[in-house]
């Protein structure tokens, strides 16, 4: 495990203000856990195995979106919302980060 919990709650905050803008809160972080194979099941990443974290992140009307980031490069991986739909995750030039449907 190369990232403490900490440090992913703490990117698991970026990613989730960048999604959400005015509708983010703190509070939307539920919980974490480790896997050290996790196989991505679409997008850019998919059939690619990856230590990684999953973020359980509260939606909308309290259901629960999981957010996937790499232990090695504490970079997003993918983001899941509670239809089971799958977004890919972009970070601009700037450092701001956007999910973007996977074609």
């Amino acid at each position: 495990m190369k990232n403490t919990e900490e440090e992913i709650i703490e990117i698991a905050k970026k990613v989730m203000k960048d999604f959400r803008n005015e509708y983010y809160t703190e509070e939307c972080i539920d919980g974490l856990f480790y896997k050290e194979e996790q196989e991505i099941i679409s997008g850019k990443n998919e059939g690619k195995i990856f230590s990684a974290w999953v973020v359980s992140v509260y939606s909308f009307f309290d259901n629960i979106d999981f957010l996937c980031i790499s232990d090695d490069t504490g970079e997003p991986l993918y983001y899941q919302n509670f239809n089971t739909i799958v977004l890919d995750i972009e970070k601009s030039p700037e450092g701001k980060f956007s999910r973007v449907d996977i074609e």
